[in-house]
């Protein structure tokens, strides 16, 4: 271990990885493991392991981990339960450090038998003096490194982090999240968390130089007072954002079969959590937004907001989506509607905060209302609404909204002072033209460094939500 390297630094950055129950067929877990790691280009030896396959995906195979002919840093189990406790001491002979446990159908399935099986391994784990990721997970995303357990993963890294006890939940996040510009630093499915638990992870995360913004989403932990020390410690330096399952009777039950935990008390989690600074969300589309906001927008320091684009009834409902939210929609402040009399003198006495560009008869008031409520210190942060339903009718008519708002706000809210979202909704429809044209538009603000939204009020609370954080942070500072 370097000089200052975190303890478990060696576990996301294995030299070489074995594949036990990497079978030559496709379809099976173990091939596809292989096959990812090509896929990713892990640039390391890759040693399948199989008791009949001579190759596996144009590699040579083994018939045992003890049999590959260089040492062994990391290896993934797709071998059966009832064969992991031998794999384990093949792995101790071995010399392997991580081994990850693909190999599920353990405490999670209620039988007694399988506890104690469970509880056999980790003995072995111990014994051998190696660590152990899982069972029941897919393991690490890490793109640095080449390590992926999908295909529609994004290959080049970023600063955000992702652990799980679903490997469901971490394989939605990472798409749907990179289709709004998150990169990865490190994604970890660790299911029963037998060896390395949640803490560990976040342990490891304060430390990573590579990661700024963590998510996590747990179904219950293995040391509470642990895990919230955990959270705080990485609170002060990084946003945390953590979604519990099994906040219902119906989803506690469900937990226990997906991952042998206890779900615990709801009211008693919450009040832990917003002591320890954690940003709690509802489901995953909330934690996209609140990673998104941590990712791109400038801290939040405030809840006055300013709000411009959109038609009449848009900008009427943007209010009340915003007030509800937790922001304050402030009225336009005499000097900025001044300021704008110039551009609009038929209209200047209309206009307001939300700004309803619907009323403006073509006048080019957009860049200087945002210029303006950019500089005003009544206002905390802005939201532009792109209006896509209006602008999208026609192919042309989406030409021109690549043209003109859009690029009004690509041009002016990088340079503004405060946090500026953007709100663009989702490519619904059958015509080829408009998804294309909702798309590019997305992946032009998301590369400018703006944060996309689809709604209004996704995008005040992912707001509200990054406000809390920093307003905890600022209180034990």
């Amino acid at each position: 271990m370097a000089p200052g390297e975190h303890p478990l630094e060696f576990v996301f950055r294995p030299r070489s990885i074995a594949v036990a129950g990497a079978s030559p067929q496709r379809g099976g877990s173990g091939n596809e493991y292989v096959r990812q790691l090509q896929h990713c280009g892990f640039a390391g030896p890759i040693y399948p392991v199989h008791p009949a396959a001579t190759a596996v995906e144009g590699l040579p195979a083994y018939r045992s981990v003890l049999d590959a002919p260089g040492p062994v840093d990391y290896v993934i189990s797709a071998v059966p339960a009832a064969a992991l406790p031998q794999l384990v001491d093949e792995c101790g002979r071995k010399g392997v450090r991580v081994l990850h446990a693909f190999t599920g159908r353990f405490r999670e399935t209620g039988s007694s038998e399988a506890a104690a099986l469970e509880q056999e391994v980790l003995r072995r784990v111990r014994s051998a003096g190696l660590r152990l990721i899982g069972p029941n997970c897919m393991g690490l995303y890490v793109p640095q490194q080449g390590i992926g357990f999908k295909y529609n993963f994004p290959q080049d890294p970023g600063p955000i982090a992702f652990l799980s006890q679903s490997g469901g939940n971490c394989a939605e996040l990472v798409y749907r999240g990179s289709l709004r510009g998150l990169r990865f630093s490190k994604v970890i499915s660790y299911g029963n968390g037998l060896d390395l638990t949640e803490s560990d992870f976040l342990e490891y995360l304060a430390a990573d130089p590579e990661t700024t913004v963590v998510g996590a989403y747990t179904e219950g932990v293995r040391d509470g007072r642990r895990f919230l020390a955990a959270v705080k410690g990485l609170a002060a330096s990084k946003p945390v954002v953590l979604l519990k399952g099994g906040r219902t009777g119906a989803g506690a039950r469900s937990v226990a079969s997906h991952t042998g935990s206890l779900a615990g008390a709801t009211a008693v989690w919450d009040a832990a959590c917003r002591q320890a600074g954690a940003v709690q969300v509802a489901d995953l589309e909330e934690m996209i937004d609140v990673l998104v906001a941590f990712r791109f927008l400038k801290p939040v320091r405030g809840l006055a907001v300013g709000v411009v684009g959109g038609g009449g009834g848009r900008t009427v409902q943007s209010a009340d989506d915003c007030e509800a939210a937790g922001l304050t929609v402030v009225p336009l402040p005499s000097e900025v509607r001044e300021r704008l009399r110039p551009l609009a003198p038929a209209f200047a006495d209309w206009i307001g905060n939300p700004l309803d560009v619907s009323i403006l008869a073509g006048a080019n008031v957009l860049p200087e209302m945002i210029r303006l409520m950019g500089a005003h210190p009544a206002f905390h942060a802005l939201i532009a609404n792109v209006g896509e339903d209006w602008s999208l009718d026609t192919p042309e008519s989406a030409g021109r909204m690549l043209t003109g708002t859009l690029k009004s706000f690509l041009e002016l809210g990088p340079l503004q002072p405060k946090p500026f979202a953007v709100v663009l909704g989702t490519s619904e429809g059958p015509e080829e033209w408009r998804w294309r044209a909702i798309e590019e538009a997305k992946r032009r603000f998301w590369e400018a460094g703006l944060p996309v939204f689809p709604t209004i009020a996704r995008a005040a609370r992912a707001l509200v939500n990054a406000h809390a954080y920093y307003r905890w942070r600022e209180s034990v500072s």
